[in-house]
Order: C-alpha cells, then sequence, then structure tokens
C-alpha cells in the first residue's frame, strides 16, 4: 500500500476533519481510499483517476477482496463505505460527474443465528464506542451487552424504570416478550455510564423514554441496527446486532457461572429453559478446540 496520498483523496480528508469527524474515522476511511486508489493502479496500470472510475471497476474491486484477499464482509463494506462517501463528497464539489459506487449495495452477512463475538472483538468494539461515540451511544451500548436485553425492551424503557445507586442497581423490563415482567441487575460498568448519560440529560424524568437523539426518542430497532453497524465497520468487528451483544452476554454469563441455566433464563426473561439451552451450543472455535482434544486423547 503507497504512503502517496493523491492531492483529491487529501483534500477530502480534510474537509471531514472540518466536519469534525473522529481521527479513527477518518483513518479508516483513508484506509478504505488507499485500499481501492492501490487497487485501482495494480489493476489497471495507471494511477487512481476519480473521474475516471466505472461501475465495473468498483464492482471488480469489491470481488477481488472477496477471492483474492479473503477479507470479511465487515472490512469490505467498510471500505466500499469510505469509497461512497469520497464520491458524494466528489459530486457536490463538482469534481466528478458520476458516482461509480451508485447501486452497490453492503455485502449480506450470513443469515445464521448470531454469534457471540469472541471475546478479543468484544473488547475492541467496546473500546472503540468508548473512544468515539457519544453518551447515549456508550450506555445504549453497555445495556445491551452487559445486562442481555432484546432490543425492543431497550427502545420501551422509561427514566423511572433504571434505578441506579452507589453499590447496587436495576432496570426493570415492564413488559418483555410473553408479557413477562422481570429486574435485572446492573453492573458497576453499566450503572456508571447510564449515570453519566442521565447527568447529560438533566431534564430527562419519569415516564420520559430513556433513550433521546437530536431528533427526539429512539423508536425505531433498525436505528440501533445502523448504529451497531456503524461502529462495527470502523472497528472492524464482523456482525455485530443487538442479539449478536444478547448471544454475547448470555455465553459470557455461562462462561463465569456453567451450568446456571436457570438464573440466565430469569435474566434474559425465558419462559421456557430450553430457549436458553440455545446458548450452551458450542461455535466453530469451541468445536475446533474439542475436536483437537479428542484426537490427541485418541492418539496418546
Amino acid at each position: 500500500m503507497t504512503n502517496n496520498i493523491p492531492p483529491i483523496i487529501s483534500e477530502w480528508l480534510t474537509y471531514l476533519a472540518l466536519e469534525g469527524k473522529s481521527a479513527n474515522t477518518r483513518k479508516g476511511y483513508r484506509r478504505g481510499l488507499l485500499h481501492f486508489a492501490a487497487w485501482y493502479k495494480q489493476s489497471g496500470g495507471e494511477p487512481f483517476d476519480s473521474a475516471a472510475v466505472i461501475v465495473r471497476d468498483v464492482r471488480d474491486w469489491v470481488a477481488f477482496q472477496q477471492t483474492v484477499e479473503g477479507s470479511k464482509p465487515a472490512t469490505i463494506n467498510q471500505r466500499l463505505a469510505a469509497l461512497s462517501g469520497f464520491y458524494r463528497w466528489a459530486i457536490q464539489q463538482k469534481r466528478v460527474s458520476h458516482n461509480p459506487t451508485h447501486g452497490i449495495k453492503a455485502l449480506r452477512r450470513d443469515p445464521r443465528r448470531p454469534r457471540a463475538l469472541p471475546q478479543k472483538e468484544l473488547r475492541r468494539l467496546r473500546r472503540y464506542i468508548h473512544a468515539n461515540g457519544n453518551l447515549r451511544d456508550i450506555a445504549l451500548f453497555e445495556m445491551l451487552a452487559g445486562a442481555g436485553l432484546r432490543v425492543t425492551e431497550t427502545l420501551a424503557l422509561k427514566v423511572s424504570d433504571v434505578t441506579i445507586n452507589d453499590r447496587s442497581g436495576k432496570v426493570v423490563i415492564r413488559r418483555g416478550k410473553g408479557h413477562i415482567y422481570r429486574e435485572i441487575p446492573l453492573t458497576k460498568e453499566v450503572r456508571q455510564v447510564l449515570r453519566e448519560y442521565l447527568a447529560a440529560h438533566p431534564a430527562l424524568e419519569g415516564e420520559d423514554p430513556l433513550w433521546v437523539g437530536q431528533r427526539g426518542p429512539l423508536k425505531d430497532p433498525s436505528s440501533i441496527n445502523r448504529l451497531l453497524d456503524k461502529y462495527a465497520r470502523f472497528a472492524d468487528v464482523e456482525e455485530v446486532t443487538p442479539h449478536t451483544l444478547r448471544h454475547s452476554f448470555a455465553t459470557g454469563y455461562l462462561k463465569a457461572h456453567p451450568g446456571d441455566i436457570r438464573h440466565l433464563a430469569a435474566i434474559l426473561g425465558h419462559a421456557d429453559l430450553k430457549t436458553t439451552m440455545v446458548y450452551t451450543e458450542p461455535d466453530l472455535d469451541e468445536l475446533t478446540r474439542r475436536m483437537e482434544e479428542a484426537e490427541v486423547r485418541v492418539s496418546a
């Protein structure tokens, strides 16, 4: 990858800085654009020319990442988002006449049931959100990852549903799936970020919706999906949804408390313990480890 940045890309990065984009966001966009510029030169033998890029170039670039590099969908989507953002700006500035990324959609994720994030990925995502997210996004992430709530339950929360004390705290789910009422303890880390978020919004009280933004209360689950997807792309973490975080919470709980299905079911709001048993299923890494251990025992 070359360190020689085409002038027009440098101009765009400067524009992003003036718009207040974080350093990490700009680094992610920079990597994506330079990746495309390097591929463009390697594949065509000519330096990157933003005005000469066509739709076929972008499609071939995506295919190259999939088949030759073996890049993860999250990585490809992050790079594609950078290229799309660059061309939207270039058109506004009348530097190009067309957008070659138009109509090229992000790669779809594997539709299998949500996996638990490996601890390294969860830690990387958490660090990125804490470094780059606002107080609401940080608190929202920690509520999902640290209490295992469903996205609909999270969006339905009122300020009065949260109790925060110095050494304890809880969140009340008034009407979860199956109309189940439950109270979930909040850890010290979750209480802290919630306390900071609420302190920044002193007008919120009582029956007010807990989660608010510039356009008012969060109501649509898709808004949280988009929020998590955005942070995941820049943290280079694949397949993050609210249910992924719920699954990660449940998996982490069982690792800390093996066999404690009954208490986990109470936290998650499962009426049937069979539903909770899905979180005991090993993932691919765990299956690989078990098979290798079995092979060692047989050959010993």
